[in-house]
């Protein structure tokens, strides 16, 4: 075998896919932070149906477009009874990744040739920025997903002009629906640099290419807006300004005033971006080393180039600098990396065959045995006391189903290292691929339990018991996004937030603190009485207070 051809490899292809989506998807429940609140705003969807303006426990939230939201309560309705709420709502992200790697195969063939699609979901897979975020229900994967269609139908609109603009437009017409401006903003931006660089987008197809893209965006980029603003034209501005342009340039340039985001480093995603795409960076050097001027003459390495600077530039422009939000880089990245795979000699292929094979093999047995080692309690006790301080709930637990899947995996990934095709350079990105997949693969199987005990809210479901038995409203003082939306999912509780409502008084009151705060020092009305307790980490005490009825009026907190 000297390629993925054929059925036998196209189904290790299809497996080593699974591998990498499956993982850290399925079997586990919400995680802090992002992810948190998204299963807040997706429970909301499918509570109330309302899938135009975007609630995040009983408030709206304008930040993003819904059509996460939307699929993700689609798969609930359709799969919660079956699979359970947590892994029905995540199936959204199995969809949307499948997606995004079936059109960066469908960009990467049409750019680098027939029997080479595989290239560029090969390099995709392996990228070191994309491990972790790629498994969370997040509005940053189905960004990803509209670049990964858009930069397909870019690469497509040389030659089949009609339905390179249906996926240029569907594409931007996604991202605009996952995260707003900012993805078709990038998007439209490239297409209109291109014809700067070469003839081949100079042409009459090229252009009627554009023509239906703007066409195939319309419904995305009309519908939901349109109907916010029929709903609230003060809601639609507050998602048109403050979560577009302000987010971008900051409030003070839209007059709107507001603290959103995080001002960073502008040079932030220039030093991200070479171990964010990571293989797919030295592979793309590689071309441009070997065929010199060449390379800049082929439309892929174009579009590549062109995508990769508007998308750095931009970004780097932009007010909030979340190397998160450089996702959208790993696809013109892989498309440019996909040109390097099979210029890899078979000296070299030899070498980083066998780097890879002792790098993730080290990785691989480190896990295993650190596993064991705390499973049987054979850790250090001050080693313990460090991870129980880090993670107050944790205990390890043997879990039959991981242990069995992570052996598997394993004995698998070494199968193919002995039994992969020497001489063909190709298999690189396979083997890192499949490494790294291994390593992700064994945390989320083997050290699933100390991840949930760090990272889940699980632990505020005894709580819905005492929500039940009060019937009165609570209000709230410092709770964050991601605990307002588990409160609610786990919990049913909508609090009225004192930073929004501070004229508020209830007789029952909700803290977030940080761990070990003094009892009281966050209020300033007495008498209060502590009715429950919870800690979940450093940053996360939560305190639940009842004023007795003969103090009411005494005073507000």
């Amino acid at each position: 075998m000297t390629s993925l051809a054929g059925l036998k490899g196209r189904i290790l292809f299809v497996v080593l896919a699974a591998a990498w989506i499956l993982p850290g998807t399925v079997a586990r429940t919400p995680w802090k932070a992002d992810e948190a609140y998204t299963f807040g705003l997706v429970h909301h969807i499918v509570e109330s149906g309302d899938w135009v303006i975007p609630q995040l426990g009983g408030e709206p939230f304008m930040q993003k477009p819904p059509v996460l939201f939307i699929t993700a309560a689609i798969c609930g309705k359709l799969f919660g009874g079956l699979l359970g709420t947590d892994t029905a709502y995540r199936l959204a992200v199995v969809i949307f990744q499948t997606l995004t790697l079936v059109f960066v195969g469908v960009g990467a063939r049409e750019l680098v040739g027939p029997g080479k699609g595989w290239y560029g979901p090969a390099l995709f897979m392996g990228c070191l920025g994309f491990v972790q975020l790629s498994h969370m229900l997040i509005c940053d994967v189905s960004l990803v997903t509209g670049f990964a269609i858009a930069f397909a139908g870019l690469a497509m609109s040389g030659r089949r002009g009609v339905m390179g603009g249906i996926l240029l437009g569907t594409g931007s017409g996604i991202a605009f629906m996952s995260k707003g401006l900012i993805g078709p903003g990038l998007i439209g931006l490239t297409a209109m640099l291109l014809p700067l660089c070469g003839p081949h987008w100079r042409t009459l197809r090229y252009a009627t290419s554009l023509g239906v893209a703007v066409v195939a965006s319309l419904p995305w980029v009309f519908v939901w807006p349109i109907a916010v603003y029929e709903r609230s034209p003060e809601l639609f501005k507050q998602w048109f300004l403050d979560n577009n342009l302000a987010r971008f340039v900051g409030s003070a340039a839209v007059h709107r005033p507001n603290n959103l985001g995080l001002a960073g480093d502008r040079y932030n995603f220039f030093l991200a971006f070479p171990w964010f795409t990571w293989p797919a960076f030295p592979l793309a050097c590689l071309a441009f080393w070997k065929e010199r001027r060449a390379a800049w003459r082929e439309p892929g390495v174009q579009l590549g180039v062109v995508g990769l600077l508007v998308i750095l530039a931009v970004l780097s422009a932009s007010r909030n600098s979340r190397t998160l939000y450089g996702l959208p880089m790993l696809v013109p990245a892989c498309l440019l990396g996909a040109r390097g795979m099979s210029l890899v000699t078979p000296i070299w292929t030899a070498r980083l065959r066998v780097a890879c094979a002792v790098a993730f093999g080290v990785a691989a047995v480190a896990a295993w045995g650190f596993w064991m080692v705390q499973l049987f309690g054979w850790l250090p006790s001050n080693l313990w006391q460090r991870i129980h301080d880090q993670v107050p709930n944790y205990e390890p637990v043997f879990q039959f189903w991981a242990f069995f899947v992570a052996l598997a995996a394993t004995a698998g990934w070494a199968w193919w290292l002995w039994r992969q095709p020497r001489e063909d350079g190709r298999t690189v990105a396979i083997n890192w691929s499949s490494g790294l997949s291994l390593c992700y693969l064994l945390y989320m199987t083997l050290y699933l339990p100390l991840a949930e005990a760090n990272m889940s809210y699980r632990h505020l479901a005894p709580f819905r018991e005492k929500v039940a038995a009060i019937n009165s409203p609570v209000m709230s003082r410092g709770m964050g996004e991601p605990q307002r939306a588990m409160f609610d999912y786990y919990c049913g509780l909508k609090t009225i937030r004192l930073e929004v409502q501070p004229q508020a008084d209830c007789d029952w009151f909700l803290t977030q603190t940080e761990y070990r705060s003094p009892e009281g020092r966050e209020l300033k009305g007495a008498p209060w009485k502590l009715v429950w307790e919870d800690v979940h980490s450093r940053k996360e005490l939560f305190r639940l207070y009842h004023r007795e009825p003969a103090a009411t009026g005494a005073g507000s907190p």
